[in-house]
């Protein structure tokens, strides 16, 4: 815990009271950052080994007085306070606390220190309080980041075939027109990847987990009837395999990422963006070495590079 006081006054001095008909400076024996802490670090109950460095920043603490009768004193007192701790070197706002009282008191010796005390137990009341309702829930007071991978491909759907190593690509999935104009291929699949994330606080770290989704659309990939073979459509597969690839290497990207709190989304995003340039740069080689499969030499070599890449990818699952 660090007690930091931003108050234009001087470190041990509260304001002016009045004495024996005079205006004089109240001031503690110490300095009010000492003297905080050291009630503080009693009085406070988050103290377990995984509890946070608490900054508390002193920005009002204040007393005033005047005279507004014989023998007769009027004051106020005015509390103000912000909770906040550093998070990879980012300042981050918890709670604040505002507070004050009002007195009068006859023209003599008044425990002036035992009104603060009261002030600032209440302001450690509150953030206990705060800190109960939060802890382990509130992003803001997550220690770190945990990154969770899924690969769990859904259900296929009507126009949406998701990859799966057990699942091999057929005709029937190729279902846009093949006449495209000006197309001299004999047939093209539509595969792409994309994930979906969500976080949540497990314990004292929140946790991003990301699901990732290889798949191809049905009504976006087409052959043309005199070229529904199997050697073709081996040729598809293979670029369907090249994409589930460039998604795994996705993964093991983030892997190695330093992730933070503060920017893990953009972080993933970034990326993704980059395996999605991989990926069209892959398959465009594919295609350009195998001349889209009419190189039968190439298009044997490619395959059985992509398929063993694909094995090791499943290998043990």
């Amino acid at each position: 815990m660090a007690v930091s006081d931003k108050r234009a006054n001087k470190p041990n001095q509260l304001g002016n009271i009045f004495v024996y008909g005079k205006s004089v400076p109240l001031a503690l024996s110490q300095s009010l950052e000492k003297s905080l802490f050291d009630h503080w670090d009693y009085s406070l109950k988050t103290k377990e080994e995984d509890s946070l460095p608490l900054e508390i920043q002193l920005d009002e603490v204040s007393v005033s007085e005047r005279k507004v009768a014989p023998n007769k004193i009027a004051g106020e007192m005015k509390v103000k306070i912000t909770f906040r701790w550093t998070r990879n070197k980012v300042p981050l706002f918890l709670t604040g606390y505002s507070s004050g009282s009002t007195y009068t008191r006859p023209e003599s010796t008044y425990d002036h220190e035992a009104l603060l005390r009261r002030l600032l137990d209440g302001a450690i009341r509150q953030f206990d309080q705060w800190y109960g309702l939060n802890d382990k829930k509130n992003p803001q007071l997550a220690r770190g980041l945990k990154l969770v991978l899924k690969d769990e491909p859904p259900s296929d759907q009507a126009d949406t075939v998701f990859y799966h190593p057990d699942k091999k690509l057929t005709w029937l999935d190729f279902q846009g027109k093949s006449n495209r104009p000006g197309s001299k291929y004999a047939a093209a699949v539509f595969s792409s990847m994309s994930y979906e994330g969500n976080s949540r606080m497990a314990d004292n770290y929140l946790q991003a987990t990301i699901s990732l989704k290889v798949f191809m659309v049905r009504s976006m990939s087409w052959g043309r009837e005199e070229a529904r073979n199997t050697y073709t459509l081996a040729h598809e597969q293979t670029h369907f395999d090249i994409t589930r690839i460039i998604a795994e290497r996705f993964k093991e990207r983030l892997k190695k990422v330093d992730l933070t709190i503060e920017d893990y989304d953009s972080q993933i995003q970034y990326e993704f963006l980059e395996a999605f340039r991989e990926m069209n740069t892959e398959q465009e080689k594919y295609d350009a070495e195998t001349r889209h499969g009419l190189n039968t030499t190439t298009q044997a070599a490619w395959s059985r590079k992509v398929q063993e890449e694909i094995s090791r990818i499943y290998q043990g699952s």
